[in-house]
């Protein structure tokens, strides 16, 4: 009854003026665990990312991108909700075994394939889910018309097994291919834009690249051998699974110009939290990797191109968030959703430099194992008009950041030290905590 109430009401949401002809397709590509310096765009030296440093030129990279939490499900769920995960649910990892779950996404949540799906878009998810691997969390259930891919966290590259089970599907079936996940998704994302020449998509095509386990295909790791001298074997993995993933993306980038897609085509590419640098990652200036509320766990590359729409060759530090992906999208498709959500949307700074909310606010939030807190704590961030409030475990007193000043996050200031801001500060942390309050982040529907 909930899930049939959620569909009907996306119904009075109807399309503006955008026909069929000239409704944009959508193309969010998201890396795994990827570095916010493990792209050449974004600074790196040892790795070559040509495919992305195009999309980059013909479009606008984003220096001050962040996700709503550092680890892949809560950011996963921000995206596709374009809200705060703990307000659906996932304020941590979910995970097959119930005793280490920290996340139920909430069945009720409205999703932007959802409401993509209604205003006559055909959606899809190719690649890692990650947010329930049975009803009513499926992708299938949760307004992906057609999913290939993988259901839970990391994965055997070539094994496709975790948990000593195959969670690789297509749709519901389970399926059991052979080749490298990278490889298989990229095939099956040219399968699917075969069928959609003459079709409004909506397409997640979401790697595993570069998270662990560290296996690139062996001539992609010989060759960054061979050129990077010194490199360590770790790095090198993890630089060849990010350069095997950037030639995959150029096979869809053709595929997109064979079928005259292109230019009709919201290219956006993401990683859903920062470099986890005990597998090789490089989170550039920034303190703090995958786990950490500090910006090497929150900031990410992200990049967006929209033919001649989108200035060719921008550089931004302004700053938006994972959540503005769902009113941006909506707002570019010419959908009027009129639901509650976190985001912002961007589309005015984006096609004319218009900022729409300068003094806006966002939160970072991770519920999960510490090794200095007791297991499943949560823990918050903060960051508004240029200040970070923030503690990293549950355990930690919060302090504040200067961003303006300190990027690399190396002065913390102790909360206290700075009263009327901490009090300011509080009020808005105590808010979202009691609107979060009634959101279940266990399966009640089950147990």
């Amino acid at each position: 009854m909930v899930l049939r109430l959620r569909f009907l009401a996306l119904l009075l949401f109807g399309a503006l003026s955008v026909t069929a002809q000239n409704k944009p397709n959508f193309l969010i590509i998201v890396a795994d665990d990827l570095g916010y310096g493990d792209l050449t765009c974004y600074g790196a030296k040892d790795i070559q990312s040509p495919t992305i440093d195009k999309i980059a030129n013909e479009g606008a990279l984003f220096t001050n991108f962040h996700t709503t939490s550092s680890v892949c499900s809560p950011s996963r769920a921000s995206m596709y909700t374009g809200k705060y995960p703990d307000l659906v649910g996932v304020p941590g990892v979910v995970r097959a075994n119930p005793a280490n779950s920290y996340g139920f996404f909430d069945p009720k949540a409205t999703t932007i394939m959802d409401v993509m799906k209604a205003n006559d878009y055909s959606t899809a998810l190719i690649g890692k889910w990650h947010l329930g691997h049975e009803a009513p969390n499926l992708p299938n259930n949760r307004g992906f018309e057609f999913f290939h891919g993988w259901l839970v966290g990391m994965t055997d590259y070539y094994e496709h097994v975790r948990y000593n089970e195959n969670w690789m599907r297509k749709n519901e079936e389970k399926i059991e291919p052979e080749g490298h996940c990278t490889d298989l998704f990229t095939d099956w994302t040219l399968d699917y834009l075969d069928t959609k020449k003459n079709d409004p998509f909506c397409l997640f095509l979401t790697y595993t690249a570069p998270h662990s386990p560290l296996q690139p295909p062996a001539e992609y790791y010989e060759k960054v051998k061979a050129r990077e001298k010194g490199i360590s074997d770790k790095r090198a993995k993890y630089v060849a699974l990010v350069e095997h993933m950037d030639d995959q993306i150029a096979r869809v980038i053709k595929k997109l110009e064979d079928n005259k897609q292109l230019d009709n085509t919201v290219i956006m590419f993401v990683s859903d939290n920062g470099g986890a640098e005990n597998h090789g990652a490089d989170n550039g200036v920034l303190s703090g990797q995958k786990g950490d509320l500090l910006e090497g766990g929150l900031r990410v590359p992200f990049i967006i191109r929209w033919g001649d729409k989108i200035k060719k060759g921008q550089v931004t530090d302004h700053y938006m968030s994972v959540t503005d992906f769902f009113p941006t999208m909506t707002s570019m498709a010419g959908i009027n959703y009129e639901g509650e959500l976190s985001g912002i949307d961007q589309t005015k700074f984006l096609l004319k430099g218009e900022i729409e909310k300068a003094d806006r606010t966002d939160i970072g939030v991770r519920r999960g194992n510490r090794s200095d807190c007791v297991d499943g704590t949560v823990f918050y961030s903060v960051q508004k008009n240029g200040w970070k409030y923030m503690q990293n475990s549950a355990c930690q007193p919060f302090v504040f950041y200067d961003m303006k000043k300190d990027i690399k996050e190396q002065n913390p200031i102790p909360a206290d030290k700075l009263p009327k801001k901490k009090k300011n500060f509080d009020k808005i942390l105590k808010k979202h905590i009691i609107e979060t309050g009634g959101v279940s982040w266990k399966n009640n529907l089950i147990e």
